[in-house]
């Protein structure tokens, strides 16, 4: 059975943590299409909306307190980002992630982002070694939540050079955020791994590109196997992962 052909999971949505969800984003909103799109993803990445799980349009613009029409157009969006898909018959679901996925994303991921990091070195200043030391700390002291992703992605996109390399940026950003909810899972339990990030920039700061690539590798294909671990266990409780 492939992800496309698994069934939604028959729960209904959890209408308290989406209500909380948009309480926190409302205020300060202009546009009620962005605020239905940022809180439909964050409860996708931190899980009130399941992998798998069925999005009645009428329940979410009810618990947002909103029309259907940004909603649809938000699970639109969320579509394009890999988020969300859409079934004949049945709707708009979370999307469900297969081991299979999961491996080509980061070997995807690992060849793109070893480049990145090997053209960023190349051109590194003082200053901008500072701010990625100042974010990777940040990254370090943040423990679960949106916050984190935020705080790491901010931390990539500083040590890639997100702005002299828009294009390999927006394709790397792309494929981390098909893991979003699974890593969100991982960074939970995962204390282990706390540190990576000052290992990292030790790393780059010594200016030996093949050590910094050597610690980039690891600490990827560390968190893939705690990735590929959390769709094992998912799958044994059916939660909708081929």
């Amino acid at each position: 059975m492939t992800a496309n052909d698994s069934a939604p999971r028959p729960v209904s949505h959890d209408t308290s943590a989406l209500e909380s969800i948009a309480e926190r984003h409302r205020p300060g909103y202009r546009s009620v299409g962005t605020m239905a799109y940022d809180i439909i993803r964050e409860a996708i990445l931190e899980g009130a909306l399941a992998p798998g799980q069925k999005l009645r349009q009428e329940l979410l613009a009810e618990s947002i307190g909103i029309s259907r029409v940004p909603v649809r157009s938000a699970l639109i969006q969320l579509e394009a980002d890999g988020l969300v898909e859409f079934h004949a018959r049945r709707g708009a679901v979370v999307k469900t992630l297969s081991p299979e996925t999961a491996r080509e994303v980061y070997a995807i991921r690992t060849l793109l982002e070893l480049e990145a990091l090997r053209l960023s070195m190349a051109d590194l200043s003082a200053e901008r070694l500072e701010r990625i030391a100042r974010l990777a700390a940040a990254a370090d002291d943040q423990m679960e939540g949106t916050d984190f992703i935020e705080v790491r992605t901010r931390f990539y996109a500083e040590l890639y050079g997100a702005e002299s390399r828009p294009m390999m940026w927006e394709m790397i950003a792309q494929l981390r955020l098909k893991l979003g909810r699974y890593v969100l899972g991982w960074r939970v339990v995962g204390g282990e791994h706390r540190h990576s990030h000052a290992e990292l920039v030790a790393a780059v700061a010594s200016q030996d590109v093949d050590a910094a690539q050597a610690v980039l590798r690891t600490h990827l294909e560390s968190v893939r196997d705690a990735v590929l671990a959390m769709l094992d266990t998912d799958s044994g409780d059916d939660v909708g992962v081929a």
